[in-house]
């Protein structure tokens, strides 16, 4: 959020927090503005996980897109485009985790509320819910807990938000927080203990959003 490219510190963060599955956003690889790194393969390293990385915009050099890092082994994993105005993606993942596959959503909606809610809509939730398995649908929605696009997740998913056990209640922008646009979604596979936004990083414009599950039996 200073303006400043250091994506040692974004893996600090990240290795502090001791994640199982990390969901990121606007990720860069091999682009001039951020120093031809491969950003999701650098973070998968230093912090011994595995990564699938779906781009929705290729640039003359470079691409960038989402990203979803796990401790666990990514059996497969396949990258939706969201067409519209400003196209985003949602990255689908299937993850081995020690009880049982898990399905892992990871998006990044538009500014414009009518396409939201068509991609959640006619995209998305019917891909969440022909899941048969533990299914977490999170990322950058852009859009407030009280938008009709919010709802239409609600109607299926619980949101994690409410175990919140910390004191922010707001994700972005990160400097000053003033709006909660990123979430955590789960199916009822899971049991949810807490979910938390960590107020004290300047890593990114967003503050991270945690939060800790465990498969039902």
């Amino acid at each position: 959020m200073d303006g400043q490219f250091d994506l040692k510190r974004t893996a600090s963060v990240l290795t502090a927090l001791n994640p199982d599955v990390v969901l990121l956003q606007e990720v860069d690889c091999w682009r001039p503005q951020t120093r031809m790194s491969h950003q999701p393969a650098f973070l998968a390293k230093t912090l011994n996980m595995n990564y699938a990385y779906g781009a929705v915009k290729h640039y003359r050099p470079g691409s960038y897109g989402n990203a979803i890092l796990s401790r666990y082994l990514i059996v497969n994993y396949m990258n939706h485009i969201l067409p519209g105005e400003d196209q985003r993606c949602c990255l689908e993942a299937e993850i081995e985790a020690p009880l049982s596959n898990v399905t892992v959503f990871n998006l990044h909606l538009g500014l414009k509320a009518a396409e939201r809610y068509r991609h959640l809509q006619d995209i998305i939730l019917p891909r969440v819910n022909a899941a048969s398995s533990p299914v977490l649908l999170g990322g950058d929605f852009n859009a407030r807990p009280e938008s009709s696009e919010i709802g239409l997740v609600k109607d299926c998913l619980q949101d994690s938000f409410q175990a919140n056990s910390g004191e922010c209640i707001h994700t972005f922008p990160s400097d000053q927080p003033r709006a909660r646009i990123d979430y955590i979604f789960l199916n009822n596979c899971w049991e949810l203990s807490h979910c938390k936004i960590i107020p004290d990083t300047q890593a990114s414009d967003h503050l991270p959003l945690v939060c800790k599950v465990t498969i039902q039996p």
